[in-house]
Parts: structure tokens; C-alpha cells; sequence
């Protein structure tokens, strides 16, 4: 029998359970054993001499890494370690974070509320949905707005209502078009008329 029998067996035992501590749940009781049987192995590599003991201290030292690495790697594809790590995102979930990345872009163009903004809610830019703030608080549904900044991550916008003049202002315009051309009114022009009649009986003797 060679005399790296024992301390070959118990490294390869210890290795063994500890990549079964990772699997079998045993309240640490696998876990002990692994490292009994390191133990063991060492001890068994002393008594036959100092250099088998360092040989072996080195392969632990470079085995036992890639034994956990290893087992994690495995235990991450069971349907229990698919539980406990995060599923990657999927390509339409990292489009649209990096179009949010893009909403300057869209600063200082015009376009329509989708929805009532109260004060959140989508609107639609230069032909893209996009989730906005509406500055003044309230902007109603299919209404025209103008995108200013960028806050947040999240773009802000003013209504943009179009000015109609008031009636009052129509009023009057209404009859400034009636008035009649500018010149002498006609009051004016018959006195002056009246004036020039009169005047050759006042000089009379």
C-alpha cells in the first residue's frame, strides 16, 4: 500500500462531503465531517513526512476553492438555486433603459398628453410614449404640451393652450369695421356750410 493511500482518501472524502454540505441541508453535520477528514488527511501526511505534509497543505489549499466554486456553480442550476438568484433582464426590459437615457432628446419639442396629467402621465413626442410631470399640476388628455427638463429621470412639460380673444375684444373689433372711413364727420361740414351762408347778411349795411 503507498503511503499517500490514507491521505489521498480522506482529501478526496473531505472534498466529497464538502461539496454535499452545499446540496444536502444537514445543519452543519456534512460540513464537520468534510473537515474532519482534512484533518485526517493532514495527520496521515505528517506521520510519513514533513514534505508529503506541506504537498498536501498546498493541494487543500488550491482544492477546496475550486470544490466550493464548483458546487455552487452546480447548485445554481437546481430549481432551489434558481430561486435565489435574479433572472437577467430580458432584451426589451435594457431597450427600455436605455431609451430613458435618451429624454433630452426630446427637450424643447412639442407634442400631446395622452392621458390627463395629475400631474403624471404619458404623453406622446416626435412619435415615442413616454412617461411625464406636468408642470402646472394639471394638464387635460389630448391637449398640446412642449417638454422643458429633464428631472428625476422623468421628463417635465407645460400645457401649451391656444389663446382665444375675448369677447369683449371681438366687440369692439366688430365696430371699429363698422366705423365709417376717417375725414370731416358730417355735423362739422354743415356748420362750416351754415357759417359761409350767414356771412354776407352780417356784412350788410
Amino acid at each position: 500500500m503507498s503511503v499517500i493511500f490514507w491521505p489521498s482518501v480522506f482529501l478526496m472524502l473531505g472534498l466529497l462531503l464538502l461539496m454535499l454540505e452545499v446540496f444536502i441541508p444537514s445543519g452543519g453535520f456534512i460540513g464537520l465531517s468534510s473537515i474532519a477528514c482534512l484533518v485526517l488527511c493532514l495527520c496521515y501526511a505528517y506521520q510519513q513526512s514533513l514534505g508529503m505534509l506541506a504537498a498536501f497543505m498546498m493541494i487543500d489549499l488550491i482544492a477546496l476553492p475550486l470544490t466550493v466554486s464548483l458546487a455552487f456553480s452546480l447548485w445554481s442550476r437546481t430549481p432551489l438555486g434558481r430561486r435565489f438568484f435574479l433572472k437577467p433582464p430580458a432584451p426589451e426590459e435594457i431597450g427600455g433603459s436605455q431609451a430613458s437615457h435618451h429624454l433630452d432628446e426630446l427637450v424643447g419639442l412639442e407634442g400631446r398628453s395622452l392621458t390627463p396629467l395629475r400631474p403624471s402621465g404619458h404623453v406622446e413626442i416626435n412619435g415615442r410614449r413616454v412617461d411625464a410631470f406636468a408642470e402646472e399640476g394639471f394638464v387635460p388628455a389630448d391637449s398640446r404640451v412642449r417638454a422643458l427638463r429633464i428631472r428625476s429621470g422623468q421628463l417635465v412639460v407645460r400645457g401649451m393652450l391656444d389663446s382665444v380673444p375675448a369677447p369683449r375684444e371681438e366687440w369692439h373689433a366688430r365696430d371699429e369695421e363698422s366705423w365709417p372711413a376717417a375725414g370731416p364727420s358730417a355735423i362739422a361740414t354743415t356748420t362750416i356750410t351754415t357759417a359761409t351762408a350767414v356771412s354776407p347778411f352780417e356784412d350788410a349795411p
